[in-house]
């Protein structure tokens, strides 16, 4: 097994599994914003499968914001998303 699919490809399907989870609550149904917000994970995704693969400049900058800000940002609105899932009846 390569380095990148231990430490980037792995990681990135569980959060994006784990991203699921709150539209499962929410009546199996996604919002507009949550589908912009998997169609920018997979932009960041693929950018980063494109810097990987020629070797960017750039990737360790990328790589950087992506794990201070968007990883953190996104965790906690999972949460508060969950939170609300468990706390609204279903319909």
């Amino acid at each position: 097994m390569s380095n990148a699919l231990l430490w980037f490809d792995l990681p990135v399907m569980i959060v994006v599994a784990g991203a699921c989870l709150p539209i499962f609550f929410t009546g199996h149904t996604i919002s507009r914003w949550e589908g912009a917000l998997f169609l920018g994970y997979y932009g960041a995704y693929t950018a980063y499968l494109i810097l990987a693969a020629t070797q960017h400049d750039a990737l360790s900058t990328f790589s950087v914001a992506m794990g201070a800000f968007v990883l953190p940002l996104t965790l906690i609105t999972l949460l508060v998303l969950a939170g609300r899932a468990w706390r609204t009846p279903p319909e």
